[in-house]
């Protein structure tokens, strides 16, 4: 049976926010899923909320980037690419929400999720942008667990 998803609500949340149809579409499938208007109401407030802290519009990029530092970790609904580093045998992953490039992602991460491998996909998930440091290198590493 599939989910019914209110278009004036998918057509609102997704002008808000610099997210593809289709997420806002997953999240109100997701919290939203009733016809008993304060179950709606209370699904509108976490998919509002996860919307306006995981999203990252254009000028918050460097907002996101001190709440990783300061925080450890920041959750975001963003694009992640990875690429193979052939120089240092790694893999490193974009964000390009944040602007970053060239961040060290696991082996295991890149193995569960090939997709990254290609044109990148969008997911939800938790990056710690700690430092990773290496011998003569020094690069912020993503330990992002996907959801």
């Amino acid at each position: 049976m599939g989910i019914w998803v209110r278009k004036d609500l998918v057509r609102k949340y997704a002008r808000q926010y610099p997210v593809p149809t289709y997420v806002v579409e997953f999240l109100l499938g997701r919290y939203c899923a009733s016809v008993i208007e304060d179950e709606i109401a209370e699904g509108l407030t976490i998919v509002e909320k996860q919307l306006k802290d995981r999203t990252v519009r254009t000028g918050d990029e460097e907002l996101f980037k001190h709440r990783a530092k300061e925080t450890g970790n920041v959750r975001l609904i963003d694009i992640v690419r990875a690429r193979v580093d052939a120089k240092n045998d790694c893999y490193v992953a974009e964000l390009p929400s944040l602007a970053l490039r060239d961040v060290r992602i696991g082996d295991q991460l890149v193995r569960d999720n090939e997709r990254m491998l290609t044109d990148g996909f969008l997911r939800r998930g938790d990056a710690d942008l700690r430092r990773h440091h290496r011998p003569g290198k020094r690069r912020p590493a993503v330990r992002h667990r996907v959801a």
